[in-house]
């Protein structure tokens, strides 16, 4: 299934549960680095704000791109100009292999995350959670309201932060 076709697929998942105000779209961050005149851009295929000023910024991999997504996420906390504390960085895991249709397991992006932050450990590192699309349906599922959601989400992250 294509990207796109992924990122729907979310979207309508969240929407369905929650209502047509509960995602907020594609967010972009740019900035020009070091005083070059050319502009790094990098952006999230959706996000959530919430009234309390937290957020929850959420890439979709539909490609099993472990490293792509760590490359990501090192451009988005370079570029990220919000408060790091009340932001979550979700990755929610599509692929599937084309053998045996099994998940992908997010311990290898985990892995890749968490080197990530080591070549830089006095940084202030957004704060990340790496789901399958299936644990992410369930959690949706049980979730009675999109703040109820994030809450289980940033739990989450706590529990990965912490290994």
């Amino acid at each position: 299934m294509p990207a796109g076709d992924n990122e729907k697929k979310l979207r309508r998942l969240v929407l369905e549960r929650f209502g047509e105000k509960a995602l907020s779209g594609k967010r972009s961050y740019a900035s020009f680095i070091d005083g070059h005149d050319d502009k790094v851009y990098i952006s999230v295929d959706d996000t959530i704000f919430l009234p309390d000023g937290s957020a929850i910024l959420i890439e979709v991999d539909s490609g099993n791109y472990a490293k792509l997504i760590a490359g990501q996420y090192a451009l988005v906390n370079g570029l990220f100009d919000g408060v790091r504390e009340k932001t979550l960085f979700l990755v929610v895991h599509f692929y599937k292999s084309s053998k045996d249709k099994k998940e992908y397991t997010s311990g290898r992006t985990i892995k890749n995350l968490n080197a990530i932050q080591k070549f830089n450990p006095e940084a202030v590192w957004l704060p990340y959670a790496v789901l399958t699309f299936s644990e992410f349906s369930e959690i949706v599922s049980i979730s009675n309201s999109i703040e109820e959601l994030c809450t289980a989400l940033w739990a989450i992250s706590s529990a990965v932060i912490s290994v």
